[in-house]
């Protein structure tokens, strides 16, 4: 009964009217154009699609670990210059295509992406390709989050990102860069609290939706205003 509700709320014609007026308010305050912005979840293609962009940037719809997507930050080039293949030892819960660069050895690792909203490795190929020629490497932006998994239900359990990923994330030359963190006490310049909703069931999923259709992050965090920053 509640899904049905939900369902029919967010089709009618109320919650419509309400979210093309919160994407009117945040297109009319952003100044930036053709920017790019990389992240290592969903966050990225909601940004996008709020400000309604052309996705400029090859993380759209798409998983990263962390460790993984520091190491494609601090190699950027490398990886952006080899071609994905398909991972078809895939061990994981999910059924989502996964996507490898390879690496060289011990240097440079191999990245592992999962394309959770692509129905076929092919599509997602594709998309991550023609997305890699549209980056505007003038215009970069950088968002991700201080946490290992923001799926885990218990918050003691899904750690902080590490020092040496901290300092990938800092040396990676771009226009501005934000940590969006559920640590009060992180002192970071480019660091942004966003307090955990304990009573859900994934307390750290910063792209929840209220009953108007803002994500948590996006009532949290001045997204515009760090784009805007050149």
């Amino acid at each position: 009964m509640l899904r049905r509700l939900i369902n029919w709320w967010k089709n009618s014609k109320i919650f419509k009217t309400i979210y093309d007026i919160e994407n009117r308010h945040f297109r009319k305050k952003l100044n930036n154009t053709d920017f790019t912005l990389l992240t290592p979840n969903c966050m990225g293609g909601l940004i996008y699609h709020r400000l309604g962009k052309r996705f400029d940037s090859p993380t759209i719809d798409l998983s990263i670990d962390t460790d993984d997507f520091c190491s494609f930050l601090d190699n950027f080039e490398y990886y952006l210059s080899k071609d994905i293949t398909e991972c078809t030892e895939n061990n994981e819960s999910t059924d989502a295509p996964i996507g490898v660069i390879k690496g060289n050895s011990n240097e440079i690792p191999d990245i592992r992406i999962r394309f959770v909203h692509y129905k076929t490795f092919e599509q997602a190929r594709d998309k991550w390709n023609l997305r890699k020629t549209r980056i505007n490497r003038d215009n970069l932006y950088v968002i991700m989050c201080d946490i290992d998994n923001i799926n885990e239900e218990n918050c003691d359990k899904a750690g902080y990102i590490s020092e040496e990923n901290l300092k990938k994330l800092e040396s990676f030359k771009c226009n501005n860069k934000a940590l969006l963190t559920r640590n009060p006490n992180n002192t970071k310049e480019y660091a942004y609290y966003i307090k955990p909703q304990y009573n859900k069931k994934y307390p750290l999923v910063y792209m929840n939706r209220d009953v108007f259709g803002l994500n948590r992050f996006e009532k949290k965090f001045d997204f515009v205003s760090f784009l805007n920053k050149k």
